[in-house]
């Protein structure tokens, strides 16, 4: 994987976080947010954004 994709993931991932974060979460089941995948992380947000 190129450095500049690494970052622009990271990046996502960052921004996801910052948002669930906001929503008054931390984790999910036992793992900590920064432990998911980007693709773990935008479900999770989507599925809490609409509760």
């Amino acid at each position: 994987m190129s450095d500049q994709l690494y970052l622009e993931i990271e990046l996502q991932k960052t921004i996801v976080i910052n948002s669930l974060l906001d929503l008054g979460i931390y984790k999910k089941g036992n793992k900590h947010l920064y432990e998911l995948t980007l693709i773990e992380l935008e479900e999770y947000y989507d599925v809490k954004r609409h509760m």
